[in-house]
């Protein structure tokens, strides 16, 4: 168990790095797994400032992460994304040679919050992107 906790922990602290290195706000709110598979899913959205704007056209990153228990990327994993607010770029992805995906969520004319869902295998992570 401390060894998963250690690897969320260093994952986590890579995607933290990277939406510092690309001068985006990385917001992270979900690490899990394994799955059935034994891969592990992390999710974040990438925005700048407070959120994006509610004018249909501001758009924030959404990247997805697919992994095993001992940080393999893993290649050809079916992805699929929901959101509650916004539009998404694609719904369903798969994973290349870095073991990663990203799309876009583009705001739709409603402030409020953009809770996206990622799926892989049997497991889901969760992010949420302000629309203000």
């Amino acid at each position: 168990m401390k060894q998963k906790t250690k690897i969320k922990r260093l994952i986590l602290g890579f995607l933290i790095a990277g939406g510092i290195f690309w001068g985006c706000q990385a917001q992270v709110d979900d690490l899990t797994g394994p799955s059935s598979l034994g891969n592990v899913l992390s999710v974040q959205g990438l925005f700048g400032g407070a959120g994006i704007q509610n004018d249909g056209a501001s758009q924030a990153t959404i990247r997805v992460e697919v992994f095993t228990v001992d940080l393999i990327p893993v290649v050809g994993a079916s992805v699929t994304l929901t959101t509650t607010l916004g539009t998404l770029g694609a719904a369903a992805l798969t994973t290349g040679a870095s073991g990663a995906v990203t799309t876009t969520l583009t705001s739709g004319l409603i402030t409020g919050t953009a809770f996206i869902t990622a799926t892989v295998d049997n497991v889901t992570a969760n992010t949420s992107v302000p629309i203000i």
